[in-house]
């Protein structure tokens, strides 16, 4: 199985990647990163985001393909989603550029690949977490 995670803008937090990671891990999948770089970053900055994904995948024995791309969010998602044959597409839903694009861009319905969101404020596993006033348990381990 190859689980697909498109990232954008800052350097994602460490415990989104371990996130994700685990995921891969408890599925036994093939992680394949994308960094979309926009016009004003350099591939330096790209890089720095695929070494969070790629260094935490090696310590936790998940493979994990790094790409760096330019140009139009949704488009780009779902050009590399279908070269790279990936069986699941994973967005972190924040404030951030990718998920917005990617619902603009009417992108589900230009890809039969099943999406997962994963909102901003799961981090980690099996943490206590606060959401809206109230604690929350994140128990995907």
């Amino acid at each position: 199985m190859k689980i697909f995670v498109p990232t954008a803008g800052s350097v994602p937090d460490q415990r989104t990647a371990d996130y994700v990671i685990n995921i891969a891990k408890r599925l036994n999948a093939q992680l394949v990163v994308l960094r979309i770089l926009s016009e004003k970053e350099t591939r330096v900055e790209g890089e720095q985001s695929l070494h969070l994904f790629v260094d935490n995948g090696k310590e936790a024995k998940v493979p994990v393909n790094g790409i760096l791309r330019r140009g139009d969010i949704a488009s780009v998602i779902i050009e590399t989603s279908q070269e790279e044959s990936v069986d699941l597409i994973v967005l972190g839903v924040s404030r951030g550029e990718i998920v917005a694009e990617w619902m603009n861009a009417k992108a589900m319905e230009r890809t039969d690949i099943p999406v997962l969101l994963i909102p901003k404020w799961v981090r980690g596993t099996g943490e206590r977490l606060r959401m809206a006033g109230r604690e929350v348990r994140s128990d995907l381990q």
